[in-house]
């Protein structure tokens, strides 16, 4: 069992971009104080792990059932992931503003774009799928992948909310310079996943 947390916990870490889910999630809660940043970052991640889940277990069956591919997936998510990078460049990037921050706007941001596609993105979805598929049969490995699963996600928490902290005496003009910096890799990501899946749809 701890053989299967750990393969699962490592890959997870990586399909959820641990790692630059800090500065992306300055990036789109530009504008909010700290205490309004923690409640989208903990949604988020709570929304995201959710629908990690459900996709896991039905999202198999529901594809296969409407003819769409896991590479069609892929396309899908690059292109979402990829219009959200051009507006952040641009500077059109959804954004928290400060004298209109309504339970709306934070609803928005923690489905669109902070849950889905950022947290639960292609890479995500695909590598819990195929984890879940993996060790669906044996109960115990089931479980110590959902476990890996959630440990993963409280991993992106703590990334985001540590990036609040920092923040707030990091200079703004330095956060917009790796605001454009990360929105470039986003970028290059997404069409990574666009690549990706057009290569695996036509066997290139």
């Amino acid at each position: 069992m701890l053989e299967v947390f750990v393969k699962s916990f490592a890959a997870l870490f990586v399909a959820l971009d641990v790692v630059g889910s800090g500065p992306l999630f300055l990036i789109l809660t530009e504008g909010a104080n700290e205490k309004q940043r923690h409640h989208i970052a903990s949604e988020a991640c709570f929304v995201a792990f959710i629908v990690l889940i459900i996709f896991a277990i039905i999202g198999n069956f529901f594809f296969k059932f409407i003819g769409v591919t896991i590479d069609s997936l892929k396309i899908a998510g690059g292109i979402l992931l990829f219009v959200s990078s051009i507006n952040m460049l641009l500077g059109k990037r959804t954004v928290v503003s400060k004298s209109f921050f309504s339970k709306k706007k934070i609803n928005e941001i923690i489905i669109y774009p902070l849950s889905i596609p950022m947290i639960a993105g292609p890479s995500a979805l695909t590598s819990t799928l195929l984890l879940v598929n993996s060790n669906f049969h044996i109960t115990e490995n089931l479980i110590t992948v959902l476990l890996a699963l959630a440990f993963a996600m409280i991993s992106v928490f703590i990334h985001m909310y540590f990036a609040t902290k920092i923040a707030k005496y990091t200079a703004k003009n330095i956060l917009d310079v790796f605001s454009r910096v990360f929105s470039l890799v986003l970028a290059a990501l997404a069409i990574q996943f666009i690549i990706n899946g057009i290569k695996s749809s036509f066997g290139i």
